[in-house]
């Protein structure tokens, strides 16, 4: 293969949220990571609120004992530590797994799955006239984003990063999340990948797929931007150059909306 993958977007600690609830999963989850390509790995538990803050040291903790086991299984993963943080209006930054490798930069922020929040953007925009920049979680898996496309460009304009999950492209999360991330592509919305990995099975830490797409769509260059060299930059702190955005609309799928129930 030949290629190295970077994945950005993981719940691998044992018992901290819905991720690995056991360090066999753990181990398990990792060393199917490293079987399929992946070399490094940023850890992002969810924070739902500022609570979930007062489990940093656990987090800490357990992020440097996966490291240690590692290198005792002869696993050669270098690993980063971050958080996926759940979007609000009075985000705090100041926390050491806030921001990747606490470089005080980069963030993981997700939306409510149902929708955009209001007045995100201006809060955003805030962020990265401060040199702070978000990248969002999976919109390709944000109703807003689905039923509104366009969305993601305007994020992009003013400066947001995106995110995609791996599965996304391959149908883990139904048809109408697969065409979004096939059009968010497409408009050169997508920066990074992330396998999201929750568990072994069901959600693994497997991007693989995800590059040979994106590779055999898009080219070499632009699978090595998304896959390894912006990842490395999020993680260090480094300004990444996106592409050109372009605008995108949303193909007209009549009944769909309906049959949710809109």
């Amino acid at each position: 293969m030949g290629m190295e993958f970077f994945d950005i977007h993981c719940h691998v600690l044992p018992k901290i949220d819905d991720g690995s609830q056991s360090w066999e999963e753990t181990m398990k989850m990792v060393t199917r990571a490293h079987e399929t390509g992946t070399t490094q790995l940023a850890i992002t538990h969810h924070i739902i609120n500022p609570k979930d803050f007062e489990r940093e040291n656990e987090i800490v903790e357990k992020y440097e004992e996966l490291k240690e086991r590692l290198k005792a299984a002869s696993i050669p993963m270098k690993l980063h530590l971050g958080s996926e943080l759940y979007y609000a209006h009075d985000l705090d930054l100041n926390h050491r797994i806030a921001t990747y490798n606490d470089n005080k930069r980069y963030f993981l922020v997700e939306f409510p799955m149902q929708g955009i929040p209001k007045y995100c953007d201006e809060k955003f925009f805030e962020f990265i006239v401060d040199n702070r920049n978000p990248i969002l979680a999976h919109p390709e898996r944000n109703l807003g984003i689905i039923k509104n496309p366009m969305r993601a460009f305007e994020l992009v304009q003013r400066g947001v990063l995106l995110q995609l999950n791996s599965g996304s492209l391959t149908g883990m999360y139904g048809e109408q999340v697969r065409q979004t991330a096939f059009l968010l592509l497409k408009a050169g919305l997508i920066h990074l990948v992330g396998s999201d990995g929750h568990n072994i099975m069901r959600r693994p830490l497997i991007i693989d797929e995800a590059y040979d797409y994106i590779l055999s769509h898009y080219g070499e260059r632009k699978a090595m931007k998304i896959f390894y060299e912006n990842p490395w930059r999020a993680m260090n702190g480094d300004d990444i150059e996106i592409d050109e955005p372009m605008p995108v609309e949303a193909p007209a799928k009549k009944g769909f909306f309906k049959r949710l129930g809109f």
